[in-house]
């Protein structure tokens, strides 16, 4: 049985019960020698304007840079946080824009990078079943 530390817990509950934005990125498995891809995983948690929220940091990342970077979505999930009146939405994409190009301006001033939004190796354990854990279930 996974032990749970209950710190964690709070902090998780206390950031999930107002709109936020969580992110992280990983070196994408599409990257091959040579040819470096970046896999970027966001979650927005907001009453409305969440697809527009997610354009907006795609926009960020491209107006740092002269060079117009694609993103290639890779996951998609939407559903309700659990014991709030807000909706989230979790996308994954890749890319070869800069990880220091990411910024949230115009988007969220409550922005955190969870290190555990990455793609899981063990059979069972998706990223997908990890954001439904954080917002789906008490």
């Amino acid at each position: 049985m996974k032990k749970i530390n209950m710190a964690n817990v709070e902090k998780k509950n206390f950031v999930q019960k107002s709109r936020h934005v969580r992110w992280n990125w990983e070196k994408s498995p599409k990257s091959f020698e040579g040819n470096e891809f970046i896999r970027y995983h966001f979650v927005i948690q907001d009453d409305k304007y969440r697809k527009g929220k997610m354009e907006r940091i795609l926009e960020n990342i491209n107006e740092k840079s002269i060079i117009n970077y694609s993103f290639e979505e890779k996951n998609r999930l939407e559903g309700k946080a659990v014991g709030t009146d807000y909706r989230y939405l979790f996308v994954s994409y890749d890319t070869k824009a800069p990880f220091n190009y990411v910024t949230f301006e115009g988007v969220s001033k409550n922005v955190k990078r969870d290190i555990n939004l990455v793609e899981r190796i063990k059979k069972g354990c998706s990223i997908k079943n990890y954001v439904i854990d954080l917002y789906e279930k008490k």
